[in-house]
């Protein structure tokens, strides 16, 4: 049986995990949230103490990596190497060197594999930044969710501000700027419009609005 594969890239805050999650459960797809294979090989490299030059060692990682995805109490909970590690892919550490394994060529390639495997046996919704243009450029529907930088921020703020009280709204809004700057100018898969993908700016609107503009385009 040939599987199903939708795309939705985006830059960081622009709702991708929380449309992408809704829209897979409406349609009974898996949902696949790509930044969060990074962040579990990043768990495992710090856990190592493998150090961002060792190029080698850090790729053997994402090369050895398992990802399974399971739903519990209809909450997503991320496996890797069999361990649930869901609770830690957003730690410090790992968001501080995400962007630069993410940007190495050889663990790209490493984690399409993965990607790719993970689309074998289950009708998916991924999200990402190079969903649609480099991993399933040949997926029947592609999307790209934005909205401004300003309410992109204003979100990652609020996420942001339950663990961490004093977090200012003005470093989260520089920080992000930087990221958008960092992941569209980057020279290895960086994040563009894939051919092909309706784009849709929800800087005034909610998730369940994204999803139902969505699935306008997929029943069409």
């Amino acid at each position: 049986m040939e599987t199903k594969v939708i795309t939705i890239d985006g830059p960081t805050s622009s709702g991708k995990n929380s449309v992408g999650f809704l829209l897979s459960e409406k349609l009974n797809f898996q949902y696949i949230d790509s930044g969060s294979i990074y962040r579990a090989g990043c768990i495992f490299l710090l856990r190592k103490k493998i150090q961002l030059d060792e190029v080698e060692k850090l790729v053997e990682e994402f090369s050895n990596l398992q990802i399974d995805v399971k739903i519990l109490d209809h909450k997503q909970r991320f496996i890797a190497n069999s361990e649930d590690i869901t609770d830690h892919l957003h730690d410090g550490q790992v968001t501080k060197i995400v962007p630069i394994i993410a940007a190495i060529r050889e663990i790209r390639e490493a984690t399409r594999i993965i990607q790719h495997k993970l689309a074998q046996s289950k009708n998916i919704v991924m999200t990402g930044r190079d969903i649609g243009s480099e991993i399933f450029p040949d997926a029947r529907h592609k999307f790209f969710l934005t909205a401004s930088v300003e309410i992109r921020a204003k979100r990652r703020y609020e996420q942001l501000k339950k663990k961490n009280s004093s977090i200012r709204y003005e470093d989260v809004l520089e920080e992000m700027i930087e990221r958008d700057k960092k992941d569209s100018e980057r020279e290895v898969s960086p994040m563009r419009v894939p051919k092909d993908a309706i784009t849709i700016d929800n800087t005034n609107l909610s998730v369940e609005e994204t999803v139902e503009e969505m699935l306008k385009h997929i029943n069409a």
